[in-house]
């Protein structure tokens, strides 16, 4: 039979493990978020500089084959 503190021991070693287990994880969230911004911020400057494309020619670039063909 377990006796207080061995069950007092068991109960303060799992809540050290689900806390470094929660502190891995927000680290973890923490780095995607920074990921998911990087990742915005390079897809609005594309989307801009194709925006910028299309106004600069005569509208959106056609896919048309070239003169040798």
């Amino acid at each position: 039979m377990k006796t207080d503190d061995n069950r007092l021991q068991e109960l303060e070693e799992t809540v050290a493990h689900q806390a470094a287990d929660i502190d891995s994880l927000s680290q973890t969230v923490n780095e995607q978020w920074k990921q998911i911004d990087a990742l915005t911020k390079a897809f609005l400057r594309f989307r801009d500089q194709l925006s910028d494309m299309e106004e600069g020619g005569n509208g959106p670039h056609e896919n048309t084959k070239p003169p040798h063909y």
